[in-house]
């Protein structure tokens, strides 16, 4: 690997990373979300739930922006 490549893939891996970091963890952006409540829970989730970050075993993301 010469200069070139390694700034080249430094470059790509940083706007892939920006990418990840730009997911918001919370449950608006979850699969097991719909309509209002969470599927796994069949439940409201908490308001700071719904757009902060959340530590739950069960959110996935379909990497759809809404």
């Amino acid at each position: 690997m010469n200069l070139i490549e390694l700034n080249a893939i430094k470059e790509h891996l940083s706007k892939q990373l920006a990418e990840l970091n730009a997911i918001g963890v919370n449950c608006i952006n979850c699969t097991e979300y719909d309509q209002g409540k969470c599927k796994q829970y069949q439940a409201q989730p908490p308001k700071d739930w719904l757009h902060g970050s959340v530590d739950c075993e069960y959110w996935e993301s379909d990497n759809i922006p809404f």
